[in-house]
């Protein structure tokens, strides 16, 4: 391998990535774009309520209950009228005068309560009314017990509670960056960020193999470069650009966060730590090294683009199994399953950094990790290297995985 012609070649891919449109759109946009599909979802169900002027019609009930049960539901947003059994109310919920009614039982203490309406779906509606069918019937059986009705709005006060994580904060600080809420937006931001970086740059290395190949540029660019000078020279050159991509990022985030907090008191989360950000760019490199020359070859055996995404789909499953099991990585960082994955190269990268934000994992186990993953990555780019010398200049066929995995021989 020529270390000058790798160079070179490293030199001309930075530049064609970090001089295209795109590159400064996805730049700039980028952060604002993955906080929109990670965080935002999340900030609306955490923010929704009940919209305003929700009605609910109540069959069956004594004016006494339903006055009660209309004062539970008083800062919900949900409106309660008194309908006889005889009123259609099925076709007031499908013409939308009403949102829904609510059937009581005979007994109102006892049986069951059913709540229909259009959808079905509207579980906001449905749990507020079932939260405050709970406490009036706790309350009228208190009441009932001989417990005097003023007493009871004590004996049911909920406690105050806040979950915290350790060394989150100094004792008595009532600062929330330890919260869940912050933590879930940390680790769903990172992730996000990992995944469509090397998503984006894999297959960027993979299509930019497939158009020299189909415009004959290859032919005319081994003549001067050996294949194995130019695969790395992409490899290189690839990166390189991503890691500016990282850098731009990083640095506007600490500008911002420098101006901003003077002024407003604004503090970053406690999952956004230099060790973490550390954590970031280091498997963001590993990562992109692993998935660039898995999509090297790849592109080296693809004829168009259609079939490099044939090729490429068990590459995205490894991607995107962290992303579709990301709820049960939080909530449980230490589970045999993620441990698993956490170790197993093709999703390590994103799963340790996970257990890293969340309960740091034991030093045996990220350099385990890591090293696993260090030794994936040179098995992977002398593979690739195989593959790319004899698939670079193949074309004509659609060969599949079986057929260029026999290249290696």
């Amino acid at each position: 391998m020529s270390k000058k012609r790798v160079f070179t070649v490293m030199k001309q891919e930075f530049k064609m990535t970090a001089k295209n449109k795109g590159f400064i759109i996805i730049t700039i946009i980028g952060p604002f774009l993955i906080l929109a599909v990670s965080v935002l979802p999340s900030l609306f169900a955490v923010s929704s309520d009940v919209p305003e002027g929700t009605t609910v019609a109540v069959v069956g009930a004594d004016r006494q209950f339903s006055d009660r049960l209309s004062a539970e539901l008083e800062d919900s947003n949900i409106r309660l009228v008194e309908r006889n059994t005889g009123t259609d109310l099925e076709e007031q919920v499908v013409n939308e005068k009403i949102h829904g009614y609510l059937e009581l039982p005979e007994q109102p203490l006892e049986g069951e309560y059913r709540y229909y309406s259009k959808t079905g779906t509207d579980l906001l509606v449905s749990e507020r009314m079932s939260h405050a069918l709970s406490a009036v019937i706790v309350q009228s059986r208190l009441e009932q017990a001989g417990i005097q009705r003023e007493a009871i709005s004590g004996i049911l006060e909920e406690p105050a509670f806040t979950t915290k994580k350790i060394g989150s904060g100094k004792a008595g600080d009532d600062s929330e960056s330890g919260d869940y809420f912050s933590v879930f937006a940390v680790v769903m931001t990172f992730v996000m960020l990992l995944y469509m970086t090397i998503l984006l740059y894999g297959q960027m290395i993979g299509r930019s193999i497939v158009s020299e190949k189909t415009t004959k540029t290859v032919e005319i660019l081994l003549s001067s470069v050996r294949p194995i000078d130019l695969m790395f020279g992409k490899i290189f050159g690839k990166g390189l650009a991503g890691l500016l991509q990282y850098a731009i990022w990083i640095g506007i985030a600490l500008l911002i966060t420098l101006l901003a907090q003077p002024v407003s008191g604004f503090s970053l989360p406690d999952a956004l730590s230099p060790a973490n950000l550390f954590f970031l760019v280091l498997f963001f490199v590993l990562a992109f090294f692993l998935y660039a020359s898995a999509y090297s070859a790849v592109g080296s055996g693809a004829v168009d683009e259609q079939h490099l995404g044939h090729l490429g789909w068990p590459l995205i499953i490894f991607l995107v199994i962290p992303l579709i099991t990301i709820s049960a990585h939080i909530m449980n960082p230490g589970q045999a399953f993620t441990v698993f994955l956490s170790h197993f190269p093709m999703t390590s990268p994103i799963v340790m950094l996970i257990r890293i934000m969340i309960d740091t994992p034991p030093v045996w186990e990220i350099i385990t990790s890591i090293g696993i993953l260090v030794g994936t990555i040179i098995g992977f780019i002398l593979l690739a290297a195989k593959i790319f010398r004899v698939g670079i200049l193949m074309t004509g066929k659609r060969f599949r995985l079986r057929e260029i995995l026999r290249w290696v021989r």
